[in-house]
This record gives structure tokens, C-alpha cells and sequence, in this order.
């Protein structure tokens, strides 16, 4: 059986309610965060490969280095 607050048994929002959904929403927004930050890096990173390709650095090198296939790196 899921936990059942006090307030949820008889209807109103206890104190504990709440310190539960600060907790909760605290904890999204910081996923939310890590999530972003990790799609910033992502597109940084490949954004790099590809001046580096542009460059002349070789693709297999490319893949190497930024685990990235050719088709992520070349935009297909």
C-alpha cells in the first residue's frame, strides 16, 4: 500500500505535504538542469567536430576523439 500523508486521509495539505512538494519540485528542476546542460555540451561538442572537419582533420580521427558517428558529424 502507497504512503498516505495525513492531510491526503482527510483532505486538507499538512505541513509535511508541502515539505515533500518543495522537495519533489527542487529535485525536477535540478534534472532539468543536468538535462539542459547535457544538450548544451552535446551540440558544442558536435559543433566542433564539424569546424574541425572543415578544417581538414580526418574524419576517422573525428569519430575517434568526439565518439560521434559520421553521419552526427557530416549533419545526416
Amino acid at each position: 500500500m502507497a504512503f498516505v500523508s495525513v492531510g491526503q486521509k482527510y483532505g486538507f495539505v499538512s505541513a509535511g505535504d508541502v515539505f515533500r512538494q518543495r522537495i519533489a519540485d527542487a529535485r525536477a528542476e535540478e534534472r532539468k538542469k543536468v538535462e539542459d546542460e547535457r544538450a548544451k555540451s552535446e551540440a558544442e561538442k558536435l559543433n566542433t567536430a564539424r569546424g574541425l572537419l572543415e578544417d581538414g582533420v580526418a574524419m576517422d580521427m573525428l569519430v575517434r576523439r568526439f565518439n560521434l558517428t559520421e553521419e552526427q558529424i557530416c549533419g545526416k
